[in-house]
């Protein structure tokens, strides 16, 4: 293999195989694509809990001690327990281990990035590349839909919702909530099916899709079981990556570097080059190469509560071919200024899949959407080449602690609904004694915080003192090195974060 090439993406997720397709339709140009875990070159050699994302896998790949997990640990409240922050390493990055809930961000989110100095970004200026990758099955005549995209998406029909899920949506719309038979129309509010990408219990990961279209082109070459420890710079300008394989270490050179790591890898990565707040990193030897503050700062995620019932004696968890979260209800909080601040994702199933952190009984994942608190990844403080140090820090303003109290409220008046009562019993989590006192709950809440599993914002797109990448995701004073991936969102977006990731890659080349 030639140590040359005009492009190298580092990542091979949701938007580095996306990107490796694309760039790779010019037969001109050599790609390589490196990604730090397994790659399964076909079907039959893909693991059956990376392949199917159904709810019936005993063992997803998304637990802690699966090896396509990079399995790491975050603080999550201000001194609060660290918890599990789950991540794909492997072929497909989180695609291949993900819950496959395709779901886009409401139209004001991506207005807002226009205001943040991305005008490319509007909601109006994505639309057509959320088409682009989309292949929606149920919806797949409606002009703000694709039907030809890599991405098949469908969502579970209405004659096969499980009981508890059927009781939830009931439930939902005597409270008052509107009926959402598609929450990724624009504007679209209230409880539904989610739309996932998974068709007959297969994974419509990226691996799955744009890259097995392409593994054929003579022009891609891709690397895996390959970590990249460094971004080589002669000057400001990046000529190569210092990566390691084997225990071996090697340096490959490239006219352009597109980093595709994530949320979290790509500011370390970005870091131990020498590239962030220089006292972030000088205490461990590395050269400061640009002064770029926003580096690791701005870490955004979901925050997610779990609102758990007894299930009624004799309940059995439903056989699937989807996920046990097929139904979602997207609300806005009293006195927000932001619609659909709010979501609940329905669980059918009573089990933790061993998961400490997951109560047993029948689940609704409560789970603030666009949270006023913010993060930071830092460099691990005795080995800058060990796992970061992670800080979510939820929690940390009133407003945010207030929707959770708002939405548990919520969620207990649903529960006693009388079709709902059929399949569960007494709210367990948080039980009686801490729901009727709010300084409890408050309490109560700090130590049961728990990822959403859409951590971004690290190395945001804009032009403020804490930008990192212009909004065509090139870093900024480097040459030849661009971003690519969740962690240049200017803010999380008020849904799952998978749909966003392939939209900015697909988006980004066009402007390029």
């Amino acid at each position: 293999m030639s140590n040359i090439f005009d492009t190298v993406i580092v990542g091979s997720g949701s938007a580095g195989s996306i990107l490796a397709n694309r760039l790779s339709e010019d037969t001109s140009r050599n790609i390589l694509l490196i990604e730090a875990g397994n790659d399964y070159s076909n079907l039959e050699s893909i693991p059956e809990n990376v392949y199917y994302g159904h709810g019936n896998l005993e063992m997803p790949a998304s637990q802690e001690l699966d090896p396509h997990n990079w399995a790491y640990k975050g603080e999550s409240t201000k001194d609060g327990p660290f918890i599990r922050i789950p991540r794909g390493k492997v072929i497909g990055g989180s695609s291949s281990i993900n819950a496959q809930i395709l779901l886009r961000g409401v139209r004001e989110d991506y207005d807002r990035w226009a205001e943040f100095g991305n005008e490319h970004w509007s909601f109006e200026k994505v639309l057509p590349y959320f088409k682009k990758f989309e292949n929606d099955i149920d919806y797949s005549n409606e002009d703000y839909h694709g039907n030809s995209g890599y991405i098949k998406v469908k969502r579970v029909p209405e004659q096969e919702w499980d009981d508890v899920h059927r009781a939830f949506y009931n439930s939902c719309v005597d409270y008052g909530f509107p009926a959402c038979p598609d929450h990724n129309k624009p504007d679209s509010t209230g409880v539904g099916p989610l739309g996932f990408n998974q068709i007959d219990g297969v994974r419509q990961s990226t691996s799955i899709t744009y890259l097995a279209d392409i593994r054929h082109r003579p022009n891609l070459n891709i690397k895996s079981n390959a970590y990249v420890k460094k971004i080589i710079f002669e000057g400001t300008k990046a000529i190569g990556l210092e990566l390691e394989s084997n225990n071996q270490k090697f340096n490959i050179y490239s006219d352009d570097i597109i980093i595709s790591a994530g949320a979290i890898e790509s500011p370390k990565l970005l870091l131990n080059s020498g590239v962030g707040d220089p006292e972030k990193f000088i205490k461990h030897g590395i050269n400061p190469v640009i002064d770029l503050p926003g580096v690791g700062k701005n870490l955004r995620d979901h925050p997610m509560l779990y609102v758990a019932w007894e299930p009624t004696e004799g309940y059995t968890n439903p056989k699937t071919n989807y996920s046990r979260v097929a139904m979602g209800l997207r609300y806005t909080s009293n006195n927000s200024n932001f619609i659909n601040d709010m979501i609940v994702y329905m669980n059918s199933s009573t089990r933790n899949n061993g998961n400490p952190e997951v109560p047993e009984g029948i689940k609704a994942n409560l789970t603030l959407n666009l949270e006023e608190s913010s993060g930071e990844v830092f460099l691990n403080d005795d080995n800058p080449d060990d796992y970061p140090k992670l800080s979510y820090n939820y929690l940390s303003t009133e407003n945010d602690i207030n929707r959770f109290i708002e939405g548990i409220k919520i969620l207990e008046k649903i529960g006693e609904h009388n079709e709902f009562q059929k399949y569960v019993g007494e709210m367990l989590h948080p039980d009686i004694s801490i729901r009727k006192d709010d300084k409890l709950l408050k309490k109560w809440l700090h130590g049961k915080m728990v990822t959403g599993h859409h951590s971004s914002g690290t190395c945001k797109m804009g032009n403020d003192p804490l930008a990192v990448v212009d909004q065509s995701g090139s870093v900024i004073g480097a040459q030849n090195l661009k971003v690519v991936d969740a962690s240049i969102m200017p803010d999380c977006i008020r849904a799952n974060t998978n749909a966003t990731v392939m939209l900015i890659a697909e988006r980004i080349i066009d402007l390029w």
